[in-house]
């Protein structure tokens, strides 16, 4: 389309654009449907020639009045119109200069009749200010590299609601009444030609250059800058310098034009390290025709000398690259290193990552579908995330829905139903939600039973329909448990939901669906635990981390995966009642006890929770999550801790008032420790989990340029408090730059404070009143359980036989944890074996037991008996007196005709679980039948724990040689010997034999009080290593006393010609001389 005022070009066949000298020419038309009540005064649009973020060229039209009229042509009626009839020319912008993914980004700006808003964006025109607001965007080449031309009209986007972006073609297509901009390019046929990389240069040798080229090089390669910097954020070149050199450090800010020209002029000699080729590229300012040439060459360099792994390939998909040859590289290469579960893990950054693709089809969307078409977990997961995408993303919907439909065309007919059926189950899930959250009455209970039997009834059919669930793909339901469903009357009205399996011989499936919360939040961190996973996984550390599924699968609403046979702290401690249970330190030991009878799950149980609180101490520490009460921890019967609801995170904490409830670094309290170190009888407990937390903080340093990169790759989801001051905020938890002595000692200081803190215990406490004076409850009240508090499981006739009689024989009297008395139950009971059921035999054995109870627990079994059989007339006396001897013999008669009228009844009582639970044998009747057996101890279970090994001092030592250096870390100590009955002030000293002078001499800080100290200090030896492996390295430890003088308490020499330098030097040592 040729305008009567712009230059004529006439059209011919396509010639490569290299060939061509001319300017770059736009034609700016018509400015339809800007509303008509506004107060604008007038108009002006600014053409910008961008490259990713990056401003090539700008120019801008005269301002024009805005007419208030309307439009009208023979088809449409158009609303008020600015007519600008302008050619803009961009001078400096040739078309052989043209990079291949440029575009054009049109910028409505407007002036005002009156006052506006300053601080929304801006700029000076003739002494006037314009306002920006709206935007759109064309790309310059067509999918088939050919330079576009004729008409386009642009749908424009409201600036107030989007962010401005130039990497590929963007126009409002969601509101018909968006104002639209007519533009027209020149008919001239243009084609950007094929590149042929040149193939004359090889790699040079990193040695050959000189020594100060070669520090600077490997300085400029270290530098974090590309995963700290918003590549997607529009500005210029000089703005960009400007910005970034002012607020952030020299280590992390962007290379200088100095730097960019001195990294690539030596790329032949870095090509060949690890994680070079990013910043070489980066380096590289002009992307046109000529310069390709030597770009894809790089490429192909790399190729031939090494592979790219994940880490280089998300690198290189950031947006500080547009260039499409260079994506579909890191897509090639990230494709060939990841494996099915990878794919799982990286597909939300792969979601993201296709934002700044040019075009709409490329490598990786092409291997998800077909990965999707043989994976089908997959292919459920990637079409939940599009669902969610396809809400939230309104700049990038087209792009995600030509994904969806292409999934859906891919997919087999039997799945897409799967598929609809699991969102027509989201879709009546969500008129539930809505009409619970809106009922104001008190009678909610009856309307979700109500509403969820309809559910049973019409959505399945009676049973009929079969239906996978959105948070879990190999679950398939076909009935709700409407009596296990209940809500929560917590201010958005979670619905607890109970799926019945179709086979009865799998488990049910527990989850919540929750309205009004955006999931996205919990989805990203959950998510980022599981990266950290497969990184301690990949290190060999097994960290056993409970993680969940959380699925959004419309606006703000979605499912949550419970895990089953777990409590949260706050019904762990409420077990010991509210003050005692916050305030004291057995609570979760004393849960953990009652839920693993037997003495090897007990250790195991508390095995799994010292490794999975190290595990969420640090994954917490280095996402910043906040709001950690007592009611977001949890802790399941095996031991596992985990966290849930991350509604705060990236240091984003939870005020009361001004008021910061999260001062701590992390939950780490003195209840978790007492639990670790079996009730305080083990020395080394907090050692030994200061070394969990620190090899576990240490191998995600090590690793932090693949969880800077995998957050960097989210920012741009439009997700709350998600952006680069969160990815800077993460990199300066982990550290990287620091040394490994310093980032030890940091951590194990954190763990400290967070132990002592006063802050987390009061924390727990506000929390706990506040559940306790609100109705937090469930709506939907459980039945009488047959759970006791001290025996949460329930048992049967079929488990632990039919119980014939029960009497006290003895007593006995304890002091741990407080004075009671234990009573000595008899019980008879008849059992029929496994073999007798395998030869069909009915006849019975006896069989007697002992177990032992507290007279609170016999209490606790009549009260529970009662409210079970109402009518039985049971009696058992109830005192608070204080249990002495006395009290003890008359409550032995007492208990006695209880447990005697009580196998008088019916059968129906007799035989109940009830009943039969009571008189399980659990931990505790275990314990003191062997005690019994083995006099000289009171407890089994804690003679393994005072045993010698643990008892004999010892030294944790840890060595280090880097960079010229020795590095010996001395972690702690255990065991040190009483000084006159007292605990010393000890502290640690370290020579390196031969001495005669004494110059090698180094003293760390004294402690105070402690046998089991935590020394964390370092000392450096500049030494070369041929020189260290002739030396002994002997490491003591001293009692500071200022009064009697400094003597040892023990020291242990080092061989250093016996150490292995190549691998990991952490080592306990046992002090061979004690001077007591």
């Amino acid at each position: 389309m040729i305008h009567p005022r712009s230059p004529t070009k006439q059209t011919q066949s396509p010639r490569p654009i290299n060939e061509s000298p001319d300017t770059f020419q736009v034609y700016i038309d018509t400015l339809f449907s800007l509303p008509s009540i506004s107060n604008i005064k007038s108009v002006r649009i600014i053409a910008r020639l961008c490259y990713g973020n990056q401003t090539k060229a700008r120019q801008m039209t005269q301002s024009m009045s805005f007419v208030r009229n309307h439009y009208h042509s023979e088809y449409v009626a158009l609303k008020p119109q600015i007519r600008f009839n302008q050619w803009l020319s961009f001078d400096d912008a040739r078309l052989c200069e043209l990079q291949r993914e440029v575009l054009i980004l049109f910028e409505i700006y407007a002036s005002y009749l009156d006052e506006t808003d300053s601080s929304s964006p801006h700029e000076i025109f003739d002494g006037t200010p314009m306002y920006l607001i709206g935007w759109c965007s064309q790309a310059i080449f067509n999918d088939e590299h050919y330079l576009i031309t004729g008409e386009r009209y642009l749908g424009i986007f409201d600036s107030t609601t989007n962010n401005r972006t130039g990497f590929y073609s963007l126009r409002n297509v969601f509101d018909r009444n968006c104002p639209i901009l007519s533009v027209s390019f020149l008919e001239q046929s243009f084609v950007w030609p094929d590149v042929q990389p040149r193939d004359d240069k090889h790699p040079g040798n990193f040695t050959e250059i000189s020594r100060e080229k070669q520090e600077n090089l490997s300085r400029l390669l270290k530098c974090p800058n590309l995963l700290l910097v918003d590549h997607s954020a529009m500005t210029t070149n000089d703005n960009r310098r400007q910005q970034f050199s002012l607020n952030i450090s020299d280590e992390e800010r962007e290379f200088s034009e100095e730097e960019c020209h001195f990294l690539w002029s030596h790329r032949h000699f870095i090509i060949h390290k690890s994680y070079a080729l990013p910043k070489l590229l980066k380096s590289r300012s002009i992307w046109d025709y000529p310069s390709l040439i030597d770009i894809y060459a790089l490429l192909n360099e790399v190729t031939r000398d090494r592979t790219i792994d994940e880490i280089e390939s998300f690198e290189l998909l950031l947006p500080a690259f547009p260039d499409m040859h260079v994506r579909s590289f890191a897509y090639s290469s990230l494709i060939s290193c990841l494996t099915s579960q990878d794919l799982l893990i990286y597909l939300p950054q792969l979601l993201q990552i296709i934002k700044f693709d040019y075009t709409h089809s490329s490598i990786i969307i092409e291997y998800l579908l077909q990965q999707a078409i043989v994976n089908y977990r997959l292919a459920h997961k990637l079409y939940w995330h599009l669902r969610q995408l396809l809400i939230t993303e309104h700049l990038h919907y087209i792009r995600y829905y030509y994904l969806f439909l292409s999934l859906l065309y891919v997919l087999e007919e039997n799945f897409r139903v799967e598929l609809q059926n699991e969102y027509d189950l989201c879709l009546n899930l969500k008129r539930i939600g809505v009409k619970l959250k809106s009922n104001k009455s008190s009678n909610k209970g009856s309307l979700l039973v109500e509403q969820l039997n309809s559910l049973n009834k019409d959505f399945f059919r009676a049973g009929k329909l079969t239906c996978r669930l959105p948070c879990q793909s190999n679950f398939v339901t076909n009935s709700l448990d409407i009596n296990s469903c209940s809500f929560f009357n917590s201010l958005t009205l979670p619905i607890k939901l109970v799926f019945n399996p179709i086979d009865s011989s799998c488990e049910k499936y527990y989850a919540i669906y929750k309205i009004g919360d955006d999931l996205r939040q919990d989805q990203i961190v959950l998510q980022l635990f599981a990266c950290m996973d497969k990184i301690w996984q990949a290190n060999d550390f097994d960290l056993r981390l409970s993680l969940f599924n959380v699925v959004q699968t419309q606006e703000r609403c979605g499912f949550i995966e419970m895990i089953t046979e777990s409590e949260t702290l706050r019904e762990i401690e409420s077990h010991s009642g509210t003050i005692k249970g916050s305030l004291g330190e057995s609570a979760l030991y004393d849960w953990l006890r009652l839920h693993n009878t037997t003495e090897r799950e007990f250790r195991t149980a508390l095995e799994n929770l010292s490794y999975s609180c190290a595990a969420y101490c640090v994954a917490t520490y280095i996402l910043g999550i906040g709001d950690r009460h007592n009611d977001n921890i949890m802790v399941k019967h095996s031991g596992h801790l985990f966290h849930i609801d991350f509604g705060k995170y990236l240091g984003d904490t939870q005020k009361f008032g001004w008021f910061n409830r999260d001062r701590a670094p992390f939950v780490f309290t003195k209840q978790m420790l007492y639990a670790m170190s079996h009730a305080g009888t083990s020395n080394d407990a907090l050692h030994r989990f200061v070394d969990l937390c620190c090899n576990a903080f240490c191998t995600l340093r090590q690793n932090s340029s693949l969880l800077l990169l995998l957050l960097s790759h989210l920012c741009s989801s439009d997700v709350l408090n998600l952006n680069y001051d969160a990815v800077r905020f993460v990199y300066d938890r982990l550290s990287p730059s620091a040394n490994y002595a310093h980032s030890i000692a940091h951590f194990t200081g954190l763990i400290v404070d967070s132990l002592n803190s006063t802050w987390t215990t009061l924390n727990f406490l506000i929390h706990t009143f506040a559940q306790t004076t609100s109705s937090s409850s469930s709506s939907n009240t459980m039945p009488i359980g047959t759970t006791l508090s001290f025996i949460p499981k329930t048992y049967t006739i079929a488990t632990d036989g039919k119980i014939k009689s029960a009497h006290v024989v003895s007593y006995d009297k304890r002091t741990h944890p407080t004075k009671h008395y234990l009573y000595k139950l008899k019980v008879e009971r008849e059992v029929i074996s496994d073999a007798m059921m395998i030869n069909h035999q009915n006849t019975k054995r006896s069989c007697t037991t002992y177990h032992y109870r507290t007279y609170n627990e016999f209490y606790e079994f009549f009260e529970r008996l009662n409210k079970q059989f109402p009518l039985i007339g049971l009696e058992l006396k109830f005192s608070r007196q204080t249990e002495d001897k006395m009290v003890a013999q008359r409550r032995v008669s007492d208990i006695n005709d209880f447990l005697e009228n009580l196998f008088r009844l019916t059968l129906e009582v007799v035989d109940s679980d009830l009943v039969i639970t009571f008189f399980h044998m659990i931990q505790q009747d275990q314990q003191v039948n062997d005690s019994k057996e083995k006099p000289s101890d009171e407890f089994s279970s804690r003679l393994s724990y005072d045993a010698s090994p643990n008892n004999q001092p010892k030294i944790r030592v840890q060595l280090k040689y880097d960079s010229g250096k020795l590095f010996v870390m001395v972690r702690y100590a255990n065991s040190l010997p009483l000084i006159n009955g007292s605990d010393p002030n000890p502290y640690c000293k370290c020579y390196l034999f031969p001495d005669e002078c004494k110059s090698t001499k180094r003293k760390g800080k004294t402690i105070m009080n402690s046998r089991n100290p935590i020394f964390n200090d370092t000392f450096t030896y500049e030494m070369d290593l041929s020189e260290i492996q002739k030396c002994v390295l002997r490491v003591s430890v001293w009692n500071n006393a200022l009064t009697v003088g400094n003597h040892v308490l023990g020291e242990v020499d080092i061989v250093l010609s016996q150490i292995d330098w190549s691998k990991e030097n952490a080592k306990d040592y046992t002090f061979f001389s004690i001077d007591s």
